[in-house]
């Protein structure tokens, strides 16, 4: 194995990451896989076995809608920032409605039970789960009735800041757009720095994976919902709901905030062979596009690509023969589903390493570039 998380540690401090890939793009000799798809599959599945569902689901939405954003809170044992969030949303300052959907995903902690308790707010709406069953369980069962314009997910430890559903949806109403997405910022203890920052109305290919931080036109949701069973359920976003969408756009304000913890969900993935479920559930979304119409365009194949490029340090941490399998099995859907398409300028050496099947290079341009 590579082990490029010893390079980054000195790459990245020192700005140099490309100066590495150029050099060792030329030391290190290219390592070509032909292990077939099936045989790939296998491994991967005695490591950690496929549980992504499909993300084709029916959910009533209204045509006449009661507000204008519906926001949904999946909760498991969030304790007291359950109600920091919720007070976030509903003391937002805004001409337009909004309701609330808290969804209990088997929590034990009381903290639900204590919002319930405390807010007498008529827009709060309180969902429980009878077990914990995972955050797609949990925004797809507020999802099975939605009556509003829009739709928006909101963890349960973060926050909104003061104007975020005002910029939203009047940015939406402006653009006639579909999704729309601010500036996002990270609070950690008390320093808070830019996660996100947009300017106004940029384009889709600037919109992030995360389904939190922006709106969702209901609609979009008649069809479809988040693939259970699985991690990196928002990979829905980039494969499924922007393909979907007839318009996005970006507003420059900052409407999302993530209150940043101990042990972070990257940190956690690192040597996890859970994070095999980001090869499951490509496979899983890229059956469903043929069925809900969607093209096999550049611009899904950049999904596919981008996708491989996030997971190229978590896959260099594994095993050799686990790492090699991801590669050829990626490979292996990209032959099949994408074989003319060609990628944005910015991945194309994760494309020259699919063509060439050159493992190596996957490596260093993932976790270098």
């Amino acid at each position: 194995m590579y082990h490029i998380a010893k390079i980054l540690s000195i790459a990245r401090p020192t700005h140099t990451c490309r100066l590495w890939f150029g050099v060792l793009r030329h030391v290190l000799p290219p390592r070509r896989v032909d292990m077939p798809l099936e045989v790939a599959e296998a491994v991967l599945a005695t490591r950690h076995p496929d549980g992504a569902t499909s993300c084709i689901r029916r959910h009533e939405v209204d045509a006449s809608p009661a507000c204008d954003l519906m926001v949904v809170v999946p909760a498991y044992n969030a304790g007291d920032g359950l109600r920091v969030c919720v007070e976030s949303v509903l003391g937002q300052h805004t001409r337009y409605g909004l309701r609330v959907v808290v969804v209990d995903d088997g929590s034990t902690d009381g903290a639900v039970a204590r919002l319930q308790n405390e807010c007498t707010d008529s827009r709060l709406t309180v969902i429980s789960l009878d077990e914990n069953s995972g955050v797609s369980a949990a925004r797809n069962m507020a999802l099975r009735h939605i009556d509003a314009r829009y739709v928006t997910f909101v963890d349960a430890d973060d926050e909104l800041p003061q104007g975020a559903v005002e910029a939203w949806l009047a940015a939406a109403d402006a653009a006639d757009a579909d999704v729309v997405e601010g500036s996002m910022a990270e609070a950690d203890g008390g320093r808070v720095k830019m996660l996100v920052r947009h300017a106004d109305g940029e384009p889709t290919e600037r919109l992030t994976g995360f389904a939190c931080g922006k709106v969702f036109a209901s609609r979009l949701f008649a069809e479809v919902g988040f693939p259970e069973g699985t991690r990196y359920e928002d990979t829905l976003l980039s494969f499924v709901l922007f393909r979907l969408a007839r318009r996005t756009t970006t507003v420059a304000q900052t409407t999302y905030i993530y209150n940043r913890h101990q042990g972070s969900f990257t940190s956690k993935e690192m040597g996890n062979y859970a994070s095999i479920d980001a090869y499951w559930v490509v496979r899983r979304l890229l059956q469903d596009i043929d069925k809900l119409g969607i093209r096999r365009d550049d611009a899904l194949y950049d999904a596919l690509l981008m996708g491989m490029k996030l997971s190229g340090n978590r896959m260099d941490s594994l095993d050799e023969e686990t790492s090699t399998a991801y590669f050829a099995a990626m490979c292996g859907l990209a032959e099949n589903y994408f074989a003319s398409q060609r990628p944005g300028k910015s991945l194309k050496y994760i494309d020259k390493a699919i063509r060439e099947r050159n493992h190596t290079l996957y490596i260093l341009a993932s976790c270098l570039l």
